[in-house]
C-alpha cells in the first residue's frame, strides 16, 4: 500500500520529468530554446492543465505498484515455505 501511495504522490513529478525528457517543456519567454526549470515546468503544468494534467497516468502507476507488491509477497511466501520444507527434510 505504501508503494501505491508513493506512486500516486510522485505522479506530478514524473509527468514533468517525462515532458522535460521528451522536449515538451516550454522555453523561457525571454530566451528561445532554453528549457525552463523543473519547478517552472511543474507550475506551468498545474496552471494550464490543473489536477488532471498533474496526475495524468496515475492509475496505471498505482495499479502497477499494487500488482507488483502482490506478486512479490506471494513469491516470498512460497519461497519461504519451500525453503522451510527443504531444511525440514534434512
Amino acid at each position: 500500500a505504501s508503494t501505491a501511495i508513493a506512486q500516486l504522490v510522485t505522479t506530478p513529478l514524473d509527468v514533468v520529468r517525462n515532458r522535460i525528457m521528451a522536449g515538451k517543456a516550454k522555453p523561457v519567454p525571454d530566451i528561445d530554446n532554453v528549457p525552463v526549470s523543473y519547478l517552472e515546468s511543474l507550475s506551468t503544468l498545474a496552471n494550464e492543465e490543473g489536477i488532471k494534467g498533474l496526475f495524468a497516468g496515475a492509475s496505471p502507476r498505482v495499479g502497477k505498484a499494487i500488482l507488483s507488491g502482490a506478486i512479490q509477497f506471494a513469491t516470498y511466501e512460497e519461497t519461504k515455505k519451500d525453503i522451510a520444507k527443504l531444511f525440514q527434510s534434512r
